[in-house]
C-alpha cells in the first residue's frame, strides 16, 4: 500500500506562513510515502520565491516530485526569457527536479507531465512528446503497478491539449492536477470502456483563494483499491473534509465501499 500526498498551487511569494507551518506538520503526521506537487510553486518565478519553495520541499517527510505551473515560467514582461528560456529558473533553483519526473516501484509508477506553454499565460496543453514519454515509461513499468500521471492543468480545460480519453487509453489509473484552486474528485469513464480517477487539489498554502479554503489531497493506493481524502484548512489545523473510495473491477474503476481503515480526521 502506498500513501501519496498531492499538493498544488503553493504560490510562494503569496503564502500564509501559519498555513505553511501547519501543512508541514500535517504531512509529518500523515506520513506519506511520496509527495507530488502539481505546479505553481511560485507566484512570479522570482529567485527568492523559488528559494522558499526549495526550502519547503527540503522539509517534506518523503521524496517529492514536482512539475512546473504557468506561474513558474519566466514572466511575459521578459519576452526573450519567456520564449527562449521559460523554465531556466525552475531548473536552476530546483536542482534534481526534472520537468518530466518519474518514480516507480513494484506497486506504483508516477509520471509528471509539463503542461505549461511559453506562449500562453494561463492555459496549457500536452504534446505528442509527452505521450511518447508516457509510452516509454510504461513499457518498462511492472505490469501490476498502478499508473499515476500528474500535471498542472486539468486536461479538460487545456485548449488544444489531449482530452482524458488519451490518458484512459493508456491505462492510466489516476490523474492529479491543480491550477483552478478547487478540490475535485471525479470518476472519468472513457469511450474505450476503461476509466480513471481525477484528483484535483486546491491551493495548498497561498492567500490566492477561490472557491475552497487551503487544502491538499491524500491518496491511499492498494492495487485494486483507492481512497482519496480531501484535507482542508480550518483556520487552525488541517482536517479531512470528505472521503472518496474506488475499486477496480474487471479492469474498470468504480465507486467502492468504505474500508475499515481510513485516513485520520
Amino acid at each position: 500500500m502506498k500513501t501519496v500526498a498531492h499538493l498544488s498551487d503553493l504560490h510562494f511569494g503569496r503564502t500564509d506562513g501559519k498555513v505553511v507551518t501547519a501543512l508541514l506538520q500535517d504531512l509529518q503526521h500523515c506520513r506519506p510515502d511520496l509527495v507530488i506537487v502539481s505546479g505553481d510553486l511560485t507566484q512570479r518565478a522570482r529567485s527568492h520565491q523559488f528559494a522558499e519553495a526549495r526550502a519547503f520541499l527540503s522539509h517534506l517527510p518523503a521524496p517529492s516530485l514536482v512539475v512546473p505551473g504557468n506561474h513558474d515560467l519566466a514572466p511575459l514582461y521578459r519576452p526573450f526569457a519567456r520564449i527562449f528560456r521559460p523554465r531556466a529558473k525552475f531548473h536552476r533553483n530546483l536542482p534534481g527536479h526534472e520537468v518530466l519526473p518519474v518514480w516507480q516501484d513494484e506497486t506504483l509508477v508516477a509520471m509528471g507531465l509539463d503542461s505549461t506553454r511559453s506562449l500562453r499565460w494561463t492555459s496549457g496543453a500536452l504534446k505528442g512528446a509527452h505521450l511518447d514519454h508516457l509510452e516509454e515509461t510504461l513499457a518498462s513499468a511492472p505490469p501490476e503497478a498502478l499508473r499515476l500521471v500528474f500535471l498542472h492543468h486539468p486536461p479538460s480545460t487545456a485548449p488544444g491539449g489531449h482530452p482524458y480519453e488519451v490518458l484512459v487509453e493508456h491505462d492510466i489509473d489516476v490523474v492529479l492536477t491543480g491550477h483552478v484552486h478547487h478540490a475535485r474528485v471525479e470518476l472519468i469513464n472513457g469511450q474505450c470502456g476503461r476509466s480513471l480517477v481525477l484528483v484535483q487539489a486546491s491551493t495548498a498554502c497561498s492567500t490566492r483563494l477561490r472557491e475552497d479554503a487551503n487544502g491538499y489531497c491524500l491518496l491511499r493506493l492498494d492495487g485494486k483499491h483507492m481512497e482519496v481524502a480531501i484535507r482542508g484548512w480550518t483556520g487552525e489545523v488541517f482536517h479531512t473534509v470528505r472521503h472518496h473510495w474506488f475499486e477496480k473491477r474487471g479492469g474498470v474503476w468504480r465507486p467502492g465501499p468504505q474500508p475499515h481503515h481510513v485516513f485520520p480526521a
